[in-house]
């Protein structure tokens, strides 16, 4: 899942006040500096008493452009958020929310001891199984798709035979299935050797159960294309494809994903591909009555 993928990548943050690299405003000293600088504006905003605020407290390239004026404008976009910020608070007594579950909402446990979190892991694992059964059953062992499968594609220059050099088997999931904006699709993509160059190929995508692609001339090769080519059958198939019982016995990230959100958003975004793959018949009693209802009736 593009949620789960992304997990590690980090992006440059730049200030919203001051504009510097790698910093934003939370932890902005310039600000500080700034409203401690000016007491006489703690209560109410007077452009013209401004001090110690000018140019300089842009990054270079920006003080080209902007004058002092630029800066007090910065500092007045941001003044209610300062008050907000550093302005002494009378103080009050809070009592304390009652602590719940990140994944239920339930007030009498967390998400370590959430049975309907440790629940909905098996329904994404099993929903998971099923559909990586049905593909397996389709393309790996049906067709012969896989790694070293020799095939028919049709390029640009017209249509070749080429050689499958990767299969991604670990990239197989049900959410394979949504859209490619979605946190939670997972992109799998196989590359074909043709004529000494290697291009990219979608394998699973969300067209894969469609009739409507089935009817068409290509039939089930439909989804597996790119901007370069696509398959248009299959000549020989791997050699070594993997069992089936290996096939199914791979597991990926659920266990991560339902630490970073709820069931409600889950459900959100999965409800049909589970109802639709789920192979059980106890998808109520393990989701819970009230989850099921709100989804499924």
């Amino acid at each position: 899942m593009r949620i789960y993928q992304d997990k590690d990548k980090t992006r440059d943050i730049q200030c919203n006040y001051c504009y510097t690299m790698g910093h934003n405003k939370r932890f902005c000293a310039t600000m500080k500096a700034h409203w401690e600088a000016n007491p006489q504006v703690h209560v109410d905003y007077d452009h013209d008493t401004l001090t110690g605020i000018d140019k300089t407290m842009f990054p270079q390239s920006y003080q080209s452009h902007w004058g002092d004026n630029s800066a007090k404008i910065q500092f007045r976009a941001h003044w209610r958020y300062m008050k907000n910020r550093f302005a002494e608070k009378p103080k009050t007594t809070k009592s304390r929310a009652k602590a719940k579950c990140g994944f239920c909402g339930s007030t009498a446990h967390n998400r370590r001891n959430c049975n309907k979190m440790k629940n909905f892991v098996y329904i994404l694992n099993e929903t998971n199984r099923a559909y990586r059964s049905q593909f397996y059953d389709r393309f790996i062992e049906g067709m012969g798709i896989g790694a070293g499968a020799l095939v028919q594609t049709k390029t640009w220059e017209g249509e070749e035979i080429g050689i499958m050099v990767d299969f991604p088997t670990d990239k197989i999931m049900f959410t394979n299935l949504k859209r490619s904006w979605s946190d939670f699709y997972t992109a799998a993509k196989g590359k074909i050797l043709v004529n000494g160059e290697t291009f990219a190929i979608s394998i699973a995508n969300d067209f894969m159960y469609d009739p409507d692609y089935y009817n068409s001339n290509h039939g089930v090769w439909t989804p597996m294309h790119s901007p370069y080519g696509r398959i248009v059958s299959v000549i020989s198939p791997a050699p070594n494809r993997p069992s089936k019982e290996w096939f199914l016995g791979q597991e990926p990230c659920f266990q991560w994903v339902v630490k970073k959100r709820d069931q409600r958003a889950l459900m959100s975004e999965l409800s049909i591909h589970i109802k639709e793959f789920y192979p059980h018949d106890n998808l109520k009693a393990k989701l819970g009555a009230k989850c099921y209802d709100l989804f499924y009736t």
